[in-house]
C-alpha cells in the first residue's frame, strides 16, 4: 500500500470533490470541531470562524535559537538575538526552531482532530498557518528542502495517517520547497511521549532514527516539519542524525509549542 499517497493532502479542490463535499455537507453537515456549531458553507470547514480567531499565535520576544517565549523583552540585550538558558547551557543540534501558536485552547483542540479523529480536512487551514509565517522565520534561499519527522510503520498502520507528511506536503506546495520523505526515516517503534518526563523522552527517543543515504542530506539546509514542539526531545534527535550526516543547517517549524514562560 502506497500510504504517502495514500494519505497525501488535496492541492486543489476540483469541481468533483466540490460536488462531492457539497453532497456530504447536505447529508452530514460539518461542526466546529472544537464548539460544535455548523460550519456549512465556511471557507474553512471544521472550525468556525470565533474558535479560530481564539488561537494564541506566539509572539516575540523569543528565545533566538528554540523560540521559546520570553516572560519579557530581556534588559540590555538585543532580543532578536538572545538565547534561553537552556540553549546556552546546553545548544540544541539544531539551529532555529519556530511554531505558529501556543498549543492551548483552539490550536489544541484542532490539531488532536486532525491527528487522532483524522479529520484530514484541517490539514490545510492549519498547514496555511504554516505557510503564512514561513518567509517570517525563513527568507528566500535559507532552507532547500522540508523533512516531516517520520512515523515508524507500525504507528502509521494503527493511526492511518502522517500528520507531519500532510503538513509538509502543503506547506511545500504553498512556499515551493521540496518535500524529501526518504532523508530521515524511524527505524523502531517507541514508546508514546504523552505523559513522560523530559528526560524519559530523551531517553526514549535515542536511537529511533536514522539517514540511510547521508550524501543526499550533506551540505543542504533542511528543515524539519512537525506537529507540536513539546519537550524539543524528537525534533533534537532528528537534528541530531542530519547533522552527523552532513547536513550544513537544520531548522525546525511545528505549528505549535507547548507554552513555558521563562
Amino acid at each position: 500500500m502506497n500510504t504517502r499517497r495514500m494519505h497525501q493532502p488535496a492541492r486543489y479542490v476540483r469541481p468533483l470533490q466540490q460536488a462531492v463535499r457539497t453532497l456530504l455537507d447536505f447529508i452530514l453537515p460539518p461542526r466546529c470541531a472544537i464548539c460544535a456549531r455548523a460550519t456549512c458553507g465556511l471557507p474553512v470547514p471544521w472550525v468556525c470562524p470565533p474558535c479560530w480567531d481564539t488561537i494564541a499565535y506566539i509572539t516575540a520576544p523569543t528565545c533566538a535559537q528554540c523560540g521559546k517565549p520570553f516572560a519579557a523583552p530581556p534588559e540590555g540585550i538585543a532580543s532578536a538575538t538572545h538565547r534561553c538558558g537552556a540553549c546556552i547551557l546546553t545548544p540544541p543540534a539544531y539551529d532555529q526552531a519556530r511554531a505558529v501558536g501556543v498549543y492551548t485552547g483552539a490550536l489544541r483542540t484542532l490539531i488532536h482532530a486532525m491527528k487522532y479523529q483524522r479529520i484530514y480536512g484541517l490539514v490545510p487551514p492549519l498547514g496555511a498557518l504554516l505557510a503564512q509565517q514561513f518567509a517570517m522565520h525563513w527568507p528566500a534561499g535559507v532552507s532547500e528542502a522540508l523533512v516531516p519527522v517520520p512515523l515508524h510503520r507500525s504507528k502509521l498502520r494503527v493511526r492511518e495517517f502522517d500528520q507531519a507528511l500532510a503538513l509538509a506536503q502543503y506547506l511545500g506546495q504553498g512556499v515551493g520547497l521540496p518535500v524529501w520523505t526518504d532523508v530521515l526515516t524511524r527505524q523502531r517503534p517507541t514508546l508514546s511521549q504523552v505523559g513522560l518526563s523530559a528526560r524519559e523522552r530523551r531517553q526514549n527517543i535515542r536511537g529511533a532514527f536514522t539517514v540511510p543515504h547521508p550524501q543526499v542530506c550533506r551540505g543542504k539546509a533542511l528543515l524539519l516539519i512537525d506537529d507540536v514542539y513539546t519537550t524539543g526531545a524528537t525534533v533534537q534527535e532528528c537534528a541530531r542524525m542530519l547533522r552527523r550526516a552532513g547536513a550544513a543547517r537544520v531548522d525546525v517549524y511545528t505549528i505549535a509549542r507547548v507554552h513555558k514562560i521563562l
